[in-house]
């Protein structure tokens, strides 16, 4: 009965971890408060003309609302140790078409800042390349 109360108690304490880190997690946009020209640049892709990509200017709000979505994952994998402190990883959405790549900062404690490094928008016929071992977070 002891083993059964010790796993209820260290499930409860990691639920409690995640819910802190969800509560402080902050989303930094590069391309927003300090907009560099690589995130600039990558915000239409005029030299894919012609095919199914999508030319609309990735705009703001979009990012903002993927990375809503995707915050408690976030968290679950920086408590589990798949993310980490200035470790790239990515974000897609086939059905919202967008991909961000994103640098995790850890500020302290349970408090990160998250990068926007670069933006895409994801099709199936072009999507966004990430690299071996990349942690990928799917939104559906």
């Amino acid at each position: 009965m002891s083993l059964l109360r010790e796993s209820i108690k260290k499930h409860l304490i990691l639920e409690k971890k995640i819910a802190q880190v969800v509560s402080n997690l902050e989303v930094s946009f590069n391309f927003e408060v300090d907009r560099r020209s690589h995130a600039f640049d990558r915000s239409t892709r005029p030299e894919l003309d012609g095919t199914d990509y999508n030319q609309n200017p990735i705009e703001n709000k979009e990012i903002k609302e993927l990375i809503s979505l995707v915050k408690g994952d976030i968290a679950e994998k920086i408590i589990n140790r798949e993310i980490f402190n200035k470790k790239p990883f990515v974000v897609k959405s086939v059905k919202r078409e967008l991909a961000l790549a994103i640098n995790p900062i850890h500020i302290g404690g349970t408090y990160w800042r998250l990068e926007i490094s670069t933006v895409f928008r994801e099709s199936l016929s072009n999507p966004f390349r990430v690299g071996d071992n990349q942690v990928v977070i799917w939104v559906v």
